[in-house]
């Protein structure tokens, strides 16, 4: 009996003490900023066939809640650069050795909601539209040629973020974007720049 006792009211401590990872939950915040680092891959395979596919992307993001319509709806903005380069040979004289240079630029405006799986880990899904500068420079011995183009697009995402610290989190995104097909100097490539990105991101949240 004197053991029953024992078990009952050592159950009853336990219960009325409160749990210690209830005292870390995290709010979800305000705002949040945070820095990105991805692999960017063109997908057209026009792209691919001059080897211009790939690359390294580096972001910046930021996001706001709508804390008066949705307290886990978040309105955003995102730019970034890529830049794939290759140097081509076409094994004859005039044209030995061909620079190419690309120079991406998406600007982006999303909107995400994030889930709540923990109180430190949460998974977002969003999309947006975007306005994307598409520049290609070639060098061929001494002459060089530039032309750029503004393309329309749409995107959709998704992250997943652990908050490690009070205001810190880390996390990684996966991302795939539409555009419009690229002109240049007037002409039709019937080329788009559709790209995926896959890396992580670290960031402060207010």
């Amino acid at each position: 009996m004197k053991r029953l006792v024992l078990v009952l009211f050592l159950a009853g401590l336990v219960c009325a003490v409160p749990p210690v990872h209830a005292q870390q939950t995290y709010p979800l915040g305000i705002a949040d900023v945070a820095v990105k680092v991805d692999w960017f891959h063109f997908t057209d395979s026009s792209l691919g066939d001059l080897s211009l596919q790939n690359s390294v992307y580096v972001g910046l993001e930021t996001y706001f809640a709508l804390a008066c319509v949705c307290p886990n709806l978040y309105l955003g903005l995102e730019a970034g650069w890529a830049g794939p380069s290759n140097d081509v040979n076409f094994g004859n004289r005039q044209f030995a050795d061909v620079d190419l240079n690309v120079n991406y630029v998406p600007i982006e405006f999303n909107a995400k909601y994030v889930f709540d799986i923990t109180p430190c880990l949460k998974f977002d899904l969003g999309g947006g539209i975007s306005a994307n500068w598409f520049n290609l420079d070639v060098s061929v011995r001494r002459n060089s040629f530039s032309s750029s183009d503004w393309l329309f697009g749409g995107q959709f995402f998704s992250d997943i973020n652990y908050r490690f610290a009070h205001n810190w989190f880390i996390g990684a995104n996966v991302k795939y974007q539409l555009t419009q097909d690229i002109e240049l100097n007037g002409i039709n490539t019937n080329t788009s720049a559709n790209n995926v990105r896959v890396g992580g991101q670290l960031g402060f949240i207010f």
